[in-house]
């Protein structure tokens, strides 16, 4: 393994490297709302596309400003980033440097690379920005004044001038116009009272090109208070960076957005020639070779031909160029097309004529450079010899610096692809393995998630040797040396730092679909499935737009002024200020204002009451912050589903429970009422029995009496004469029966008993209380978000050693697959060679180092934003200060 050496430097003239090392990107906002820019430095492809670049640049800057004056109300005046570099030859960019200004209505802020640090001094190019702001205010006032058509011809006046006052701060920059000196403004760390530090925690991610700074979390954000009186401490909260949406911009989108704009920069940095002399290469290589695709076990074989064409490749370029001067000294008047026959006739005429591949190297050489002779030179006209001296000489610095670094970076390219290819076909073949149709949705997601952040790795690892400038013997050296890499990033990756709740609600959709989809086999869901749903898409807008206002509002400005002047008129406390305030937010939603209120019971919970204003204010800013950080987890969500969902079964269970002591009352009464119904009808039926038996019984008396009856009739008929007289003397007188007596009526024995036992009626029990739809549906997602989680730590083991195994197993993996992998010589090699070499921006590595704000309201007013650096952590300083 060897690195990189410092060889020749491969530019033409000073001149040309700080040129080449510059770059100026305006961008402007007319007092209309419309946009124009424009792009000047680092390659004629850049100012080529001026426009697009300038287009591409713009959305990134007011990403920051827009966020920063909607938050906090405070205006962009400078970002710098100090511009890392791999070991090389060229003259690379030093810093990068964003800067705004308003005059009149028109906004305008440029971005600048430049060759040096220090050359852009921030205060400066800002005060340079505000007048140049002015100018296009008043071009634009001519405009209209002249009654010009505004988009057919205005846009197109103030685009030409917007190029002018471009290529003039161009210039200007690179005389050191803006440069600090003696007079210079100097705002230094410890001119600042310092309200806020944070520590990050970083990485440098190399799946990015050109590599930039990844913020990986937050370790600690720690607010403070002024050294001043508890006045002075209170009014310092008025114009201090309070909201989340300002912090996370200061802390995590401003170092990143370092190497978003060298992105953009880097897609059109470089200049067409050499790649046109790289493409006409490539083409003669291949026909070289008699190949295109490069078979792994090949390259060995094919390296005596590489090493032959080197050798051809350097000769001739020097041969060219003792050509191309012969050519520039005849004084020949021809076309464009002219020049380029003779040169390509004085090839193989010349005094060491060209013949072979190097006769083809030689032709295709100047056929790149006539191209770059016909962009310069419109027309058929004739033209003299010694007027094409800057651009052919151009031409050939190029093919000088093409030829220096080829058939060296084709070595290291054949042996980066090659071990590239190697492990994607292994992690590919893993994949294919792995993943089934039949998988949890839990499983292929955390699949998924270790799957990406090992690929990422890979091609991190890839990257960071090639941003190093390491070389290595041979792919199998390569990938050796990326295994050791890979292991000891697999045991670092944490996949609960990749979920969030995004991925969580994911897997619930995906076991809501599956459960609750209508049959027949179409995707619609049922009606509760849709209603699962909806609500699982309440907590989303919960964790990505409810909280975060809930957060940035309570924080803002004007209803932080609002409670500190309430809490001086009225005497009050923040805790109660802060209820008031959330009371009176009419313009918001329900959900919001339920949202905010449980943070600001929560927030009472922590028994601030006995702090003074200054620190229970304090104190209010570090709870919403961390309350924001803690909220948004997966964890916490579910968590929060399952407490909401646990409060509405608590309180149904109540209403059942209620209602079951309500039966049991009502039972116990109709038992009472049951059992004297009971004891009635029984009374009815023995009164009734008793009745009838006595009536049975008269009825029998009855007739036994009236057979008595009968029998003395008889008896006294039969002892009178034929004529009616007694024929004997009368017989003793036998007794009369007696006579039964009628048993007394049932009526009123019956009205008796029903009147002091009336009939009860049996009291209804009232119907079993149903649950709310909305309960069953948030008992359900807590139970699913609860055991997806579960099951997610649960299968996280399982799924970590698979990989852990796999990583350890991808080298041999690689190797044994080596005779399916072949290495493209056209595509892929220019793709490398433009990363590599061409694009030069792509060597950088951005690390933020300061920013200015300002207060457009209290112009005195500076904060500054400091950024140290150490190892793997970003401490972030923020403060401000009154200028004198």
């Amino acid at each position: 393994m060897s690195r990189t050496e410092r060889k020749n430097i491969q530019t033409s003239s000073t001149v040309e490297a700080i040129r080449m090392a510059s770059a100026s990107v305006l961008g402007t906002t007319t007092g209309l709302g419309y946009p124009i820019g424009s792009a000047i430095g680092s390659g004629n492809v850049l100012e080529e596309h001026s426009g697009s670049v300038a287009g591409n640049v713009a959305p990134l800057i007011f990403a920051i400003r827009d966020t920063l004056m909607s938050a906090e109300n405070l205006e962009l005046l400078s970002i710098e980033w100090d511009l890392e570099r791999t070991p090389g030859p060229d003259v690379l960019p030093e810093q990068l440097v964003v800067a705004g200004g308003s005059e009149g209505g028109t906004g305008s802020h440029v971005c600048v690379l430049t060759w040096e640090k220090g050359v852009v001094d921030p205060f400066k190019i800002d005060e340079y920005m505000r007048v140049l702001s002015k100018k296009i205010g008043d071009i634009e006032t001519a405009v209209i004044n002249n009654e010009l058509n505004y988009d057919l011809e205005g846009l197109a006046v103030l685009q030409r001038f917007a190029d002018r006052l471009n290529s003039v701060l161009y210039v200007d920059m690179i005389d050191r116009r803006f440069q600090g000196s003696w007079d210079s403004l100097q705002v230094k760390a410890d001119h600042v009272d310092v309200d806020m530090t944070a520590k990050m925690l970083v990485r440098d991610d190399f799946t990015l090109f050109p590599p930039g700074m990844r913020v990986v979390g937050r370790k600690e954000l720690e607010f403070r208070l002024p050294s001043s009186t508890t006045d002075d401490a209170i009014e310092h909260f008025k114009h201090r960076v309070l909201t989340p949406s300002a912090v996370d911009t200061l802390t995590v989108d401003i170092p990143e957005t370092g190497q978003a704009i060298l992105r953009e920069l880097n897609e059109y940095a470089y200049a067409q020639e050499e790649e046109d002399i790289v493409e006409g290469l490539l083409g003669v290589l291949r026909s070289f070779l008699g190949l295109d695709e490069i078979p792994l076990n090949e390259i060995a074989n094919l390296q005596p031909r590489i090493d032959e064409f080197a050798d051809h490749l350097a000769s001739v370029v020097n041969s060219l160029e003792h050509i191309v001067e012969a050519h520039l000294s005849s004084g020949k008047s021809l076309t464009v097309d002219g020049h380029k026959s003779a040169l390509v006739e004085a090839i193989g005429t010349s005094d060491e004529p060209l013949s072979g591949i190097r006769k083809d190297i030689a032709v295709s050489i100047v056929e790149q450079m006539s191209k770059s002779v016909s962009r310069e030179i419109l027309g058929a006209a004739e033209i003299r010899a010694w007027e094409l001296k800057s651009s052919l000489r151009y031409s050939i610095d190029y093919a000088k610096k093409v030829a220096q670094y080829f058939t060296s970076e084709l070595g290291h390219y054949l042996v980066i692809e090659a071990a590239r290819k190697t492990f994607a076909v292994a992690l590919k073949d893993f994949r294919s393995e792995s993943l089934s149709g039949d998988m949890a949705s839990a499983d292929a997601m955390l699949f998924e998630k270790f799957y990406s952040e090992v690929k990422a790795q890979l091609d991190a690892s890839f990257a960071k040797k090639s941003y190093s400038g390491e070389h290595f013997a041979d792919y199998r050296e390569l990938m050796s040396a990326v295994s050791r890499d890979m292991i000891d990033a697999f045991r670092n990756i944490d996949v609960w730092s990749l979920v969030n709740f995004e991925d969580v609600a994911d897997v619930a959709q995906a076991e809501i679909e599956a459960k609750h989809s209508v049959p027949e086999g179409t995707k619609n869901l049922t009606e509760r499935g849709n209603s699962l749903q909806d609500l699982l898409e309440d907590f989303k807008t919960l964790v990505s737009e409810t909280i975060p206002d809930v957060a940035d509002t309570i924080l803002s400005k004007p209803l932080v002024r609002r409670i500190i002047e309430r809490m001086r008129s009225e005497g009050t406390s923040v805790v109660d200020e802060l209820a008031h305030a959330i009371e009176g937010a009419s313009e918001k939603s329900d959900e919001w204002k339920d949202e905010a209120k449980r943070w600001a019971e929560d927030f009472r919970a922590e028994n601030v009451a006995e702090l003074d204003a200054p620190h229970a204010l304090l104190a209010l800013l570090q709870f919403i912050h961390e309350e924001l950080g803690a909220a948004t987890t997966p964890s916490a969500i579910a968590d929060r589903v399952k407490a909401e969902a646990d409060a509405m079964e608590s309180a149904y269970l109540a209403k059942v429970q209620e209602w079951e002591q309500i039966c049991a009352q009502i039972e116990q009464e109709n038992h009472i009422i049951r059992e004297r119904n009971e004891k009635r009808e029984q009374l009815l039926r023995e009164v009734q029995e008793r009745y009838e038996s006595e009536l049975a019984q008269y009825e029998a008396e009855l007739r036994h009496f009236n057979d008595k009856m009968e029998q003395r009739r008889i008896r006294s008929v039969s002892v009178l004469s034929e004529d009616g007289s007694p024929s004997v003397a009368p017989p003793v007188e036998e007794p009369l029966p007696v006579e039964p007596t009628k048993p007394e009526p049932l009526e009123p024995k019956v009205f008796e008993i029903k009147a002091q036992y009336p009939e009860g009626e049996l009291k209804p029990l009232p119907e079993k209380p149903q649950p709310d739809p909305k309960v069953t549906l948030y008992i359900e997602l807590r139970d699913l978000l609860h055991g997806k989680l579960a099951d997610m730590k649960e299968r996280e083991n399982v799924m970590e050693e698979a990989f852990a195994r796999r990583v350890l197993r991808l080298q041999a993996e690689g190797l044994s697959s080596t005779e399916s992998v072949s290495v493209n010589l056209s595509k892929g090699f220019l793709d490398h060679l433009m990363s590599s070499r061409i694009r030069g921006l792509g060597r950088l590595l951005p690390r933020i180092s300061r920013v200015y704000l300002r207060d457009p309201k209290t112009t005195d007013l500076l904060y500054l934003v400091s950024y140290r650096h150490f190892g793997d952590n970003l401490t972030i300083t923020v403060g401000s200060t009154f200028l004198r």
